[in-house]
């Protein structure tokens, strides 16, 4: 089980800076708030959690690093439906 070193209630971007950094790790939707995420070191057979690794991780901080300061304020709170749809999109329309 994944709890002893679950960090709770980070945003998805939160969640994706310290994957960049810190590798594949485990997500999962917190129940304390909406937009709000469960992120811990990776572990197999737990349900409700999916793999959050590295590249995807790149690409949204990438992303959110070329937005203007007043875009990075509204994509901070996106959920990461909405955020991985837009960066999958800005990624397929680059040369």
């Amino acid at each position: 089980m994944c709890e002893p070193g679950t960090r709770n209630g980070l945003t998805f971007l939160e969640c994706c800076e310290i994957v960049r950094s810190g590798g594949l790790h485990m997500i999962r939707p917190s129940g304390e708030a909406s937009g709000q995420y469960d992120l811990c070191e990776p572990f197999e057979n737990e349900k409700g959690w999916t793999w959050l690794d590295t590249v995807t991780a790149n690409v949204v901080c990438q992303v959110y690093s070329a937005l203007s300061p007043e875009r990075q304020e509204k994509f901070k709170a996106l959920p990461a439906g909405v955020i991985l749809n837009f960066c999958w999109k800005i990624v397929e329309k680059a040369p």
